[in-house]
């Protein structure tokens, strides 16, 4: 039994340091992507549910870009809150005209809040480019300007990274977070590089309005409590015939804070597995594939204490592994412009096996918070839908 396993796990990190080298191909095809210097009208979108403690900062950072007011509209979309967000929100139309709200006090048995939240924005909007960020996202102030950038004629979708703000930067903990979290961004970028974007995040994406209404916004997922980022962008790039750009200048970041308390990054992290099944097939297929390496990885560390014949070929598969995804990382680092924490790489590494494992298999309990409310089975329908 440990033979096989041990043959295989050779032969598969091979493959996946093969596949890491790959993807770091499609980092340095993002240079190559269209730009445009044109400045059309755009509607930015924030959906906020008790976010008292974050807009101001986002709307302070709203007002500050560098974007033509005249052709800027940016929509506050109220979802079911009952703290001061709605009245933040009112006042940011009192002082800038730039601002619109829309607010939304019920929710509906097949249409998921943050989805709904998103299409009736959408709806609303008077332009056709449209951004999205969250209320506690921190675009910088060439944030619209650069986006923007990115869609020519012949571009539909925009993606983009969030890194997240350590504070102060020596924060050991918060730089290994930071330093996962660019491990998800740069999978999402040199996946775009290579023509088959495989995910995202709503703290910072863009989109053609006609593109979403043509293909009806969240179809057959918008009854999912998550995923109106990487679930959306499935449905775009499944369509084969819709341009998908990634955001690569460090203009386009919008920072973000991590978890506050662990539960909150443990609750996060659990709602991004949740969707494992919900991709299409060959995703899925990957997404397995890794989960199963990385369980027999974990297997071998506890069997190598009974069996210590096999202590040096599990140390040498980690070094492979671990030295694939250094290279992979730091090229991630350079094409975005953010190597701040590559210097714990080592130390995040020896937990990212288990947090593979683990997460994986929490996350298909449907067990998790979102926005502060408990989303676990008893609050979905058999389909999945919110009740």
């Amino acid at each position: 039994m440990m033979s096989s396993v041990a043959v295989f796990l050779i032969v598969f990190t091979l493959i996946y340091a093969g596949v890491l080298v790959y993807l770091s191909d499609g980092l340095k095809r993002l240079k190559r992507q269209k730009r445009s210097e044109e400045q059309p009208p755009v509607t930015v979108i924030i959906c906020a549910h008790n976010e008292e403690r974050n807009l101001p900062a986002c709307i302070a950072h709203l007002k500050a870009q560098n974007y033509p007011p005249e052709k800027t509209e940016i929509i506050l979309v109220n979802d079911r809150s009952n703290d001061k967000s709605e009245e933040i929100m009112q006042k940011a139309c009192i002082d800038d005209r730039r601002f619109k709200t829309i607010a939304i006090f019920d929710r509906l048995s097949d249409f998921a809040p943050k989805k709904r939240a998103i299409d009736s924005a959408v709806k609303a909007a008077q332009n056709e480019i449209l951004l999205f960020t969250d209320a506690d996202g921190r675009p910088g102030p060439d944030w619209v300007k650069t986006i923007v950038s990115y869609f020519d004629a012949e571009t539909s979708m925009v993606i983009g990274y969030a890194p997240y703000t350590v504070k102060p930067a020596t924060h050991f903990t918060k730089k290994i977070l930071a330093l996962e979290y660019l491990s998800h961004a740069a999978i999402a970028a040199a996946t775009t590089g290579l023509g088959f974007p495989a995910t995202c995040v709503g703290t910072n994406m863009a989109y053609r309005k006609k593109m979403y209404l043509k293909i009806d916004g969240f179809g057959e997922y918008k009854n999912q409590i998550s995923g109106d980022d990487d679930l959306f962008l499935t449905r775009v790039r499944e369509q084969k015939k819709y341009r998908i750009a990634y955001a690569d200048n460090a203009g386009s970041h919008v920072y973000n804070n991590p978890p506050r308390l662990w539960s909150k990054f443990i609750h996060q992290r659990m709602r991004y597995a949740s969707k494992g099944f919900k991709y299409p097939f060959k995703v899925t297929a990957a997404l397995l594939t890794y989960f199963t390496y990385n369980s027999l990885l974990l297997v071998l560390s506890f069997g190598v204490w009974f069996m210590q014949e096999y202590l040096l070929l599990f140390l040498s598969v980690l070094a492979i592994k671990w030295a694939a995804e250094f290279f992979f990382m730091y090229k991630a680092g350079k094409a975005l412009a953010d190597r701040r924490n590559l210097s714990v790489f080592l130390f995040a590494a020896l937990f990212h096996i288990p947090y593979v494992v683990v997460f994986a298999v929490l996350g298909q309990f449907d067990f998790f918070r979102w926005a502060e409310e408990s989303a676990e089975p008893g609050v979905q329908n058999g389909n999945g839908s919110a009740v």
